[in-house]
């Protein structure tokens, strides 16, 4: 019995686009491409949502590869991105449906350690009962430890969860663990079908 529903964050309950994100900061798409290789889309920032590297590291990593004109804003790219990821449409309404209906809603992302900073800003986070973040946990995904540790840690069992996600090598790890998984698409409607299908059964 489907007990719990697992959300990642980026491009399941909010989108994930670094490249609009990019866009908001910087206009020239020389320097736009500089600052996807070398920030977003850099080993750096990935030590970052790993928590094995502080903010003020990736601001310091990321600025040797610009010129000191460009660190200010690099600073307001690395505290600021969250700004800029709108959420997934319907995506709040089904997680509100499915609290009602008394299922607990827990979060499994990929993210840095100041998650905390930014959450109230998210509205379909009000309905979730726990939070997993990579970061707070030195664990990532697709990593099976990290599905081992998030259920120990909220004492959850592996075949009463849904775990949804965008990333099909995060979801076939989930899926190897014994929970029961999606890949999202960003069809929060066939993902609503999917769940249903699930807790009727």
């Amino acid at each position: 019995m489907i007990k719990n529903i697992v959300f990642d964050l980026g491009n399941v309950i909010v989108q994930w686009n670094p490249t609009y994100i990019i866009s908001q900061f910087e206009n020239d798409e020389a320097v736009q491409q500089k600052l996807m290789t070398h920030l977003y889309g850099s080993p750096h920032w990935q030590h970052f949502d790993a928590g094995t590297i502080t903010r003020e590291d990736l601001i310091k990593n990321v600025g040797q590869e610009f010129t000191e004109d460009y660190h200010e804003k690099i600073h307001d790219m690395v505290h600021h991105w969250h700004k800029h990821v709108p959420p997934i449409a319907g995506m709040a309404q089904l997680v509100k449906d499915l609290k009602e209906q008394g299922y607990q809603i827990y979060l499994l992302s990929n993210t840095n350690i100041h998650f905390d900073e930014y959450k109230d800003t998210i509205p379909a986070l009000q309905y979730f009962d726990g939070y997993y973040i990579s970061a707070q946990n030195k664990l990532m995904k697709p990593h099976a430890e990290i599905y081992h540790h998030f259920l120990q840690t909220f004492s959850l069992v592996a075949g009463e969860c849904i775990f949804i996600d965008d990333i099909l090598a995060n979801v076939e790890s989930a899926i190897n663990v014994g929970i029961v998984g999606y890949h999202f698409d960003g069809d929060t409607n066939q993902l609503r079908e999917f769940i249903n299908q699930k807790i009727h059964r």
